[in-house]
């Protein structure tokens, strides 16, 4: 802020229901290029867990013009769930580097303390050089960074990996969708759950970090959030089993983004994920859309050696902190 800059006027309050609209575009200002929708943060509000503890505030002016958000909460989706919180802070640009984002990080970290948490944990973009430089201010230590890379769907050319395909088939493999493997089979979803737990447990997040699935969270994120369908949730199966799936986030803005690839062990290196993968290229490229992205830890190295081989590119990635109560 510059001598000249008029003061700003604001206060602190807690997140109410009606900031929900001004919260997804302050959101959505921050990150235009993944853009949410209303739809979805209202999903998320409303299947957030009732008995998971977190603390709320938001900056806004006295014209009531909500100008950021801060948040501190229990990962209840990980292994850390025990003696870390999460922080996040998000200002809108337009009203960036006035302290606002200062003071919603020191009203909402205190909650950890009350929780008798050990650390904190947080996010920012690789290219956010203003939060970098907070965050170590702050005391915050880089412990990883997730990838993220995207490929451009409507140029790809799936001819080179046609062979691999064909030794998939051969192997007696088969690919369909959530949507219709459930006019097949009631317990579909159940039947999904399955292979994505087995297989989530497996990825790599920065930290050690590990998700601990449950069903009732696999249906919030990847069943019923506004931004998947069915159609897009592509299944590998080796008779009546499943072996592997993929699911994608449908952007408002023709951008698709894998929410999870995972293949069960015994299944691995024949090719399966390959497949998925291809399938949802066609879904994405047969309904328009432009690009697909895709986040990875960098000790996940055969996801990331497949992406290279697919052809994505860098983008920025997201860099996770911590730092000790």
């Amino acid at each position: 802020m510059t001598a000249d800059t008029p003061a700003l006027h604001y206060h602190l309050r807690p997140f109410e229901e009606h900031d929900i609209v001004p919260w997804t575009a302050i959101q959505n200002n921050i990150y235009p290029d993944e853009p949410s929708t209303v739809a979805q943060t209202e999903h998320w509000e409303r299947t957030y867990p009732a008995d998971n503890p977190r603390f709320r505030r938001v900056a806004e002016t006295a014209e009531g013009q909500l100008l950021g958000y801060g948040e501190c909460q229990r990962p209840f989706w990980s292994s850390l769930k025990t003696d870390t919180c999460m922080v996040f802070v998000a200002v809108d640009p337009a009203w960036q580097q006035r302290g606002i984002g200062h003071a919603l990080y020191a009203a909402v970290t205190p909650f950890a303390e009350t929780l008798g948490t050990v650390k904190l944990r947080t996010d920012c973009r690789e290219d956010s050089v203003d939060t970098i430089r907070f965050l170590g201010k702050a005391g915050f230590t880089q412990i990883g960074i997730r990838f993220e890379s995207s490929l451009d769907i409507q140029t790809f050319d799936e001819t080179p990996f046609r062979a691999a395909v064909e030794r998939f088939e051969a192997a007696g493999y088969t690919l369909t969708t959530l949507a219709a493997a459930r006019h097949q089979d009631s317990e579909a979803d159940q039947h999904l759950y399955e292979v994505f737990a087995a297989t989530i447990v497996d990825v790599p997040f920065p930290g050690e970090e590990r998700i601990e699935p449950t069903y009732e969270n696999f249906r919030i994120t990847t069943l019923d959030a506004p931004n998947t369908d069915p159609n897009a949730i592509f299944i590998a199966r080796l008779g009546e089993r499943m072996v592997g799936m993929t699911s994608l986030e449908l952007l408002p803005n023709s951008i698709g983004i894998t929410g999870m690839t995972g293949v069960l062990r015994q299944h691995r290196g024949r090719g399966v994920a390959l497949a998925i993968k291809l399938a949802a290229f066609r879904y994405l490229k047969e309904h328009g859309y432009r690009e697909t992205r895709a986040h990875n830890d960098t000790a996940n190295p055969p996801i990331l050696a497949l992406n290279a081989k697919l052809g994505y590119h860098r983008l920025p990635g997201w860099l996770v902190w911590e730092k000790p109560c």
